[in-house]
């Protein structure tokens, strides 16, 4: 039978696509999903089965991550089987005791992610790890924790973090809390390449015989207690309106605010019971970056007067910010976020006398340059040249331990946030409390967060960021992303939206190249599939990138602007408007060029 599916299929899928089909046909590891595929073939939807084996999923920024499905390209328990015993067989080669010091496992609350961390952890329990799995939904950050706390070899987190109801996917952490960087991730690849069986034991079996331990208060309140323990200010008169967005926020930012002494923090009920279809959210995408998802704590913000609301992405190291600015509702963007939290700990640390010039700061190449104006202003470092991923600030930190360097906070453009080194992955709770400390300190001088940020804007000048997606759905969106890229290096653009481009950085090569005289240099970094174009001054500059984890290209813009009279701050504001607009502008015009 599987011969003449497979000659049936011939000239109808890719070369790749028939490859992997082959092998999820007539190899036993995938026995647990024949049927589903045999019938997916039998009716005929080869497009589907295109875009379901044309490749296997890959480690991208945030682990693997794509629908759920049958599927070499798809997230099911063979790709996360095959993922967990991969990441046991490497720590084994890592550390001889790998197996005694285990592996724990946390999972959101997406609709496939309870059956699939428990999955992951008959896997880990079958190659002879001890495994620690939590009770129930916990935020991505407590799992980073949870590994520093147990000594654990490694940690995974079963989560698709803010991608639509369809999708989920496995993330990777190593012994010191960090996401899994390279040379991890391909070194676990390449064990699940070897793979030709998922061996798992049974669950209450492994449970019943100790191999498998389960996670609950106790480590709830350690990790409370580290996050508190970050907490700089003393204000808390403060409205809060809080949503978790279906997710597993109301686990560690909510109980954070509320230990922290914010009395008064106002609930979305509506968005409040753990639910991966996201009912409520129109777009289904519980993405605290995009508006549509904060709709109804804005709205219940307004109608309230609450100073400000919250919310969180479903495994909750994400965080969005909404400020009543009178009767208008103000989205801080994760750039702008970082900034306040930056300015806020900073100052805090420089009037407790803590501030040395040993201690930093880190961000990711696309973060606002606003952080480096901060650190100079504040007399401490930045590490700012690292690849888009929080994991390469945990990894940064990983690297100074034992050293004079102190990390101070870190902060990346995609809303995440992280002060002092309990965990090392972005948290939306220590965000949500410092952003609320610092609202709450400005509220009691009779500002805003928003106020505080023209004002940064007249001390520091104005920079201003934009995220642009040109989209790349399928199989061929791929192999046209990838097209893309190649055209950027081998024939670079001299100008982007009219403004001439005078700089251009390769990550994948690591030079520097200037258009003016041809001249290179080299860029201290790992390597990556990213181009940054300079429009003439280093704050001025247009980062493209594939999506590690979705078919698209990201266009990170950022634009800076000296403000015409800083000490007018209405002039500010409205330089800042006037230069928002512009950057808005460049994104369109360059979606429309590269989609065209």
């Amino acid at each position: 039978m599987e011969t003449q599916l497979l000659d049936n299929l011939r000239g109808k899928v890719s070369d790749e696509a028939l490859a992997n089909i082959h092998a999820w046909l007539t190899e036993p590891k995938y026995a647990l999903h024949k049927d589903e595929l045999v019938a997916l073939i039998q009716a005929g939807d080869y497009k589907a089965l295109e875009d379901a084996f044309y490749t296997v999923i890959a480690f991208g920024t945030g682990g693997r991550r794509g629908m759920t499905g049958v599927g070499s390209n798809r997230i099911n328990k063979i790709t996360i089987g095959e993922s967990a015993q991969a990441l046991c067989q490497y720590a084994k080669k890592a550390d001889p005791d790998a197996a005694a010091k285990g592996i724990a496992i946390a999972y959101d609350t997406r609709l496939s992610s309870k059956e699939l961390s428990r999955f992951a952890a008959q896997v880990c329990a079958a190659a002879g790890f001890k495994t620690y799995l939590f009770e129930d939904f916990r935020a991505t950050p407590e799992l980073s924790f949870a590994v520093r706390e147990l000594g654990a070899i490694a940690g995974i987190v079963i989560s698709a973090s803010h991608n639509p109801p369809t999708d989920n996917g496995f993330k990777a952490y190593w012994s010191d809390g960090g996401q899994i960087v390279p040379p991890h991730d391909q070194g676990i690849l390449d064990e699940a390449a070897a793979i030709t069986e998922v061996i798992a034991m049974d669950f209450d079996e492994a449970v019943r015989d100790g191999k498998i331990t389960m996670l609950g208060s106790d480590m709830d309140q350690k990790y409370l207690t580290a996050l508190l323990a970050e907490a700089e200010g003393e204000a808390r008169d403060l409205h809060i309106v809080y949503s978790p967005l279906h997710g597993a926020g109301q686990t560690n930012t909510l109980k954070v605010l509320e230990a922290a002494g914010f009395t008064n923090v106002e609930r979305v009920e509506a968005q409040m019971p753990p639910d991966g279809n996201f009912p409520t959210i129109p777009t289904g995408k519980p993405n605290p970056e995009e508006a549509a998802a904060n709709t109804m704590a804005v709205e219940q913000m307004m109608a309230s007067g609450a100073d400000i609301a919250i919310t969180n992405d479903p495994d909750a190291d994400r965080i969005g910010v909404m400020v009543r600015q009178g009767e208008t509702p103000i989205m801080l963007n994760g750039n702008q976020s970082a900034v306040l939290a930056a300015d806020f700990v900073l100052a805090q640390q420089q009037a407790k006398g803590r501030l040395r010039p040993t201690d930093y700061i880190a961000k990711t190449i696309v973060t606002t340059d606003m952080l480096d104006a901060l650190a100079k202003a504040y007399g401490v470092n930045v590490y700012g040249n690292m690849l888009i991923g929080f994991k390469y600030i945990g990894e940064t930190i990983l690297k100074t331990e034992g050293t004079q360097e102190r990390f101070i906070i870190g902060g990346e453009e995609s809303y995440g946030l992280l002060k002092g080194t309990y965990a090392r992955d972005k948290d939306g709770a220590i965000g949500a409390l410092l952003l609320a400390d610092y609202a709450a300190e400005l509220k009691a001088a009779g500002k805003t967060l928003y106020d505080r940020l023209i004002e940064l804007y007249s001390e520091h000048g104005i920079y201003v960021e934009n995220l642009a997606t040109a989209q790349f759905p399928g199989a061929d969106g791929f192999k046209n992303m990838q097209r893309i890229m190649q055209e950027l290096r081998s024939n670079p653009p001299t100008e982007l939206g009219g403004y001439p481009v005078s700089r251009i950085h390769d990550y994948s090569s690591l030079t520097t190249t200037e258009l003016a005289t041809g001249a290179t240099t080299t860029i201290d970094c790992i390597t990556g599939n990213v181009v940054v174009f300079e429009l003439g001054d280093s704050r001025r500059r247009v980062t493209v990138r594939p999506s590690g984890t979705e078919p698209k290209l990201k266009l990170y813009l950022q634009w800076f602007e000296d403000s015409k009279n800083p000490s007018d701050l209405a002039q500010v504001e409205a330089d800042y408007q006037a230069t928002q607009a512009t950057i808005d502008k460049l994104a369109s015009t360059l979606v429309a060029q590269f989609t065209a």
